[in-house]
């Protein structure tokens, strides 16, 4: 039954590697080496610098696996490792070791020899390798067990609770696949992490115990067990266990908030949910696997104060994505093929990682923070464009600009990748120059300039680079432009300038004027001949010539009308009296006077 199972799952897992081979074939053969030397052939990983068994060759039928190869720790032994070693009878397995395939070592005579069995149950050193399907009732797993190979209890259709200590980190995929008697799980505190498929379909469970210590719920985990299938489990469209958000209906749409106290979501939680804005809660550190998967009317997600880590996947389909500070990584793919068109990275921000931003083609433009450690392998600025024969294929999006700092990892990235980049060095306004700022002259109109800011060659660009405010730039006087440094420049630059008062617009026309003899022999006469407009300040009038034969018979007032005085003596003539007309100015304005000559006819 065991190893029917197991083919199963072989096939399903084929199927399902198939499925999202679209979003993991090219990070495997970039990410992983095959090598061996006389006892093992292994995978390492480029990225996590580990080792991966996946087939002894060696000859002794004691096998001591090492806790490192060529300096690497050894993580895992694939299904099917010792496949027909039928001659090993002893094997050693180091505490480094986290997983453990399905099968790795039924065809040894370890595994054979029925003595090697606990109560139906076969452990390996602090290994769980396998329970056999005979088990029934109540099982604890021994304390100090770290591992529990993969699919260990699958099949177990008689088990009716599982008990798992907290040195077991990790309850792997389909652990407990078929296990159709199981009313309880208890796992313990020190647990973390729960794979796929971990208890689906275990349709008699209902009581489940999480402790504090999960940190990640693959997809469909709990589903198809009672504990999933009862509605009185679920809260406002949503599925919690403890702290723990399992899952939310897809048909919640609107604004969905994660209730308080909540700090672990499970993987794939939002699939294909309706929803167009979700809330999260401060407490949750990490974004799960593929949190927001084909949530096509999602328009943003507002974070906690105390998220750390952006999980593969998890904001594919969101618009727009503000970070908080407190973002130190974003894990692999975690914006495969999203829609923002820009994004702030966080300044505590350590690691980019592989593909990070893969198929963003809306994204133009990316600033990286001075603290980013690490940008993994294609993490930007490009796009998959087909299959090969070792999977998925990349291609280099052209037109992303890089902006960073010198001597950085950005930098480093953009050099090597071939990408434009942008020094955003903070530098001082005050090293730069201002052209087109000059002595002018006051127009009655607040003074502006058609100016640049250089730095070096660069022309600096407005509202960009630095913001321009004019001080005192109406009237006559001493002005300013203060020019106020923006993004990577600094500062302020304050250049003065004099606006010189105008000259005074004052005019003044004259005309010929008549006086009557006979009048003016009897008494004085008055003469209007100035017509003065347009004139700043006070306007003043005096005589600077008159003819002798008038003397001082003739005088002007300060409208500027002449007045000649009873001349007894007068005699018929043409008379001309030079006036000089002074408009005194003001603040704008220059002082300025004209001469003009008033003539005036006795007859």
């Amino acid at each position: 039954m065991k190893k029917l199972i197991s083919i199963i799952l072989a096939v399903l897992i084929s199927v399902s590697a198939f499925a999202v081979m679209p979003l993991t074939a090219g990070a495997y053969y970039e990410r992983n080496v095959m090598r061996e030397n006389e006892n093992f052939k292994y995978v390492y990983n480029i990225e996590d610098k580990d080792i991966q068994i996946y087939e002894y060759i060696g000859k002794n039928p004691e096998v001591n696996i090492p806790d490192k190869i060529d300096g690497s720790p050894v993580t895992a032994i694939t299904r099917l490792a010792f496949e027909g070693c039928d001659f090993v009878t002893k094997i050693t397995i180091p505490d480094t070791v986290k997983n453990v395939g399905d099968e790795a070592f039924c065809d040894t005579a370890l595994y054979k020899d029925e003595k090697n069995w606990d109560n139906g149950v076969l452990y390996i050193g602090n290994v769980l390798v396998e329970a056999g399907d005979s088990l029934e009732g109540e099982y604890t797993v021994k304390k100090g067990t770290s591992v529990i190979a993969l699919y260990a209890f699958a099949g177990c259709e008689n088990l009716t609770k599982i008990t798992i200590p907290g040195t077991v980190k990790y309850i792997s995929e389909s652990m407990f696949l078929g296990c159709k008697s199981l009313e309880s799980a208890v796992l313990e505190e020190g647990v973390e992490d729960i794979d796929e498929n971990a208890f689906k379909k275990c349709s008699k469970l209902e009581n489940i115990k999480l402790p504090k210590s999960i940190k990640r719920v693959g997809m469909d985990a709990f589903k198809g067990t009672e504990f999933y299938n009862n509605i009185y489990n679920w809260e406002n469209g949503a599925l919690y266990c403890n702290n723990i958000l399992i899952e939310v209906d897809p048909e919640c749409d609107g604004i969905f908030t994660v209730k308080d106290g909540t700090t672990v979501l499970g993987d794939y939680a939002f699939m294909e949910c309706n929803a167009e804005k979700i809330i999260l809660p401060n407490g949750i550190k990490t974004l799960p696997y593929a949190l927001v998967q084909n949530c096509l009317w999602l328009k943003t997600i507002q974070f906690g104060d105390d998220l750390e880590e952006i999980g593969s996947y998890s904001v594919a389909d969101v618009q727009n994505v503000v970070l908080p500070d407190s973002v130190k990584k974003i894990d692999y793919r975690a914006f495969f093929q999203s829609r923002i068109s820009e994004i702030t990275l966080p300044e505590n921000l350590k690691v980019i990682d592989v593909e990070a931003f893969l198929s963003c083609s809306h994204l133009k433009e990316i600033t990286i923070p001075r603290n980013v450690e690490k940008i993994g392998h294609e993490a930007l600025g490009y796009r998959m464009s087909g299959i090969g024969a070792e999977g998925y294929l990349t291609e280099k999006d052209e037109g992303l600009v890089i902006k960073g700092y010198p001597g950085t990892v950005a930098e480093a990235y953009a050099k090597e990748h071939g990408f434009e980049f942008v020094d955003i060095t903070e530098r001082p306004i005050t090293g730069c120059t201002v052209e087109g700022v000059k002595n002018t002259t006051y127009s009655g109109k607040n003074i502006t300039f058609d100016f640049t800011v250089k730095d070096g060659d660069k022309v600096l660009a407005p509202e960009t680079d630095y913001e321009a405010l004019y001080e005192n730039n109406a009237d006559a006087g001493e002005a300013a432009l203060v020019i106020t440094g923006k993004g990577i420049y600094t500062g302020q630059i304050r250049k003065t300038f004099k606006i010189a008062k105008a000259d005074n617009p004052i005019t003044v026309k004259t005309a010929k004027k008549t006086v009557k003899l006979a009048k003016l022999k009897k008494k004085a006469q008055t003469v209007k001949a100035l017509k003065v407009s347009k004139a700043k300040g006070k306007v003043t009038y005096k005589l600077t010539g008159v003819p002798k034969s008038l003397g001082k018979l003739v005088k002007i007032n300060s409208k500027g009308v002449v007045t000649i005085s009873k001349w007894a003596k007068a005699q018929k003539g043409t008379y001309k009296i030079k006036v000089k007309i002074t408009a005194k100015g003001n603040k704008n304005y220059k002082l300025k006077s004209i001469a003009r000559t008033v003539t005036i006819k006795v007859k």
